[in-house]
């Protein structure tokens, strides 16, 4: 059963917002990629992964050599967002569509960064009036890349050769023959790309009039890892050698996977300071095999969190930005275990010898460049907070 959105006054009088059949709503299609192109917000991809959001529109009906593409967009860290748009009246939204929307992201794949900066420069002399190249119209856009237009298009042309792209097929209703379509993706395994259904819900917000409608985006199904293959080479001293194959079931070891956010975050760590790469991905790793321990990624940095036993709640231990620095916020953990209901001065000592270890004398923000750490009197205080925390009893019992 669908919830309904309420338009609500400060004195609690309001009324329930009447949804619109999906005729009388979202006009056509093309009035649909016209909306999307003015407003990309309106697509959730940041719920997807972080590294998609915010978009920049740089195509309409891009020709490639299986059909055109309804709207193309990249992100400020240049990962590509490809939108099919289909109604719920079109006969065609069935499997037909999920297999055209992968085979525009199979023909994407082959491109180069030459190829796809000459579609930018025809998006923006037909949009904008002015041609500019795919960098220059993203910084116009959303302001400087990170790091350089270089990296910028390193970027670009990796995602294009890897096909780390994200495909949306939009609508105003999605068919549920459509949502357990997905499987199709399997079908091009060299391909990092992953695929949406996303449903736009169109809501009067006067009623009795047409105009200005409240339109509510959500993710109703998007593609998952089923299994995936191990592949082990095992060289003989004769030069004889033996190809085992395991396939690995979706959950077993399902800690260990890394996020299209996450392989920017290494990526970008590795322009910046490749001489403290190794160091973070080592205690990354050490931490991401721990039971309770996540491991998150967003633009800035990689964080790693302890799960709060019965309580919902999580200690920040410490996280590493893109540039190498690694820090420390004892005051964020003090209240972070208040609220799951444990002493807060369990960080003293942890902030106290923390701060000793990373020579900081900064009272709030501890940090230092992690290769001037040294990692094992920094692991083994990590551990022994992790340890104390477990044993911790609720003050409010």
């Amino acid at each position: 059963m669908e919830s309904i959105p309420f338009l609500i006054n400060d004195d609690t009088t309001g009324q329930s917002l009447k949804p619109i059949g999906s005729i009388k709503g979202i006009k056509d299609e093309t009035w649909l990629q016209g909306l999307l192109r003015q407003h990309p917000g309106i697509l959730p991809v940041a719920q997807i992964e972080p590294v998609f959001s915010p978009l920049v529109p740089i195509g309409r009906e891009v020709t490639t050599e299986t059909g055109a593409i309804d709207n193309l967009f990249i992100s400020h860290r240049g990962y590509l967002v490809l939108v099919e748009t289909k109604l719920w009246q079109n006969p065609e939204a069935k499997r037909e569509v999920l297999a055209q929307a992968i085979d525009y992201g199979s023909s994407l794949s082959k491109w180069s960064y030459e190829r796809l900066n000459n579609v930018v420069k025809d998006y923006t002399h037909r949009f904008e009036n002015k041609e500019m190249s795919l960098v220059e119209w993203v910084e116009q856009s959303l302001g400087p890349v990170d790091d350089d237009r270089l990296f910028f298009e390193e970027t670009v042309s990796k995602n294009l050769r890897l096909g780390r792209f994200l495909t949306l097929i939009v609508g105003d209703r999605i068919r549920d023959s459509l949502k357990d379509m997905l499987n199709y993706v399997n079908k091009y395994p060299h391909l990092a790309m992953d695929v949406a259904l996303v449903e736009l819900r169109c809501y009067r917000w006067n009623q009795g009039e047409e105009w200005p409608l409240l339109v509510v985006p959500s993710i109703v199904a998007r593609t998952e890892i089923v299994e995936r293959s191990v592949v082990q080479v095992n060289v003989q001293l004769d030069g004889s050698y033996q190809v085992d194959v395991e396939q690995v079931k979706k959950g077993e070891e399902s800690h260990k996977k890394v996020s299209l956010t996450e392989e920017a975050y290494w990526e970008l760590l590795k322009e910046r300071n490749p001489e403290s790469y190794d160091d973070v991905h080592e205690l990354i790793e050490r931490y991401r095999q721990k039971l309770g321990v996540t491991i998150d990624t967003s633009e800035a940095a990689i964080v790693t969190r302890f799960n709060i036993q019965d309580s919902g709640q999580q200690a920040t231990l410490f996280f590493v930005d893109k540039n190498g620095l690694l820090s420390v916020w004892p005051d964020t953990i003090g209240s972070q275990l208040a609220k799951a209901g444990l002493d807060n001065h369990l960080v003293d000592n942890y902030g106290k010898n923390i701060r000793t270890i990373l020579h900081s004398q900064i009272k709030r923000q501890l940090a230092i460049l992690i290769n001037k750490v040294n990692l094992n009197e920094f692991n083994r205080e990590v551990d022994n907070f992790i340890v104390q925390i477990e044993q911790a009893e609720s003050v409010t019992d």
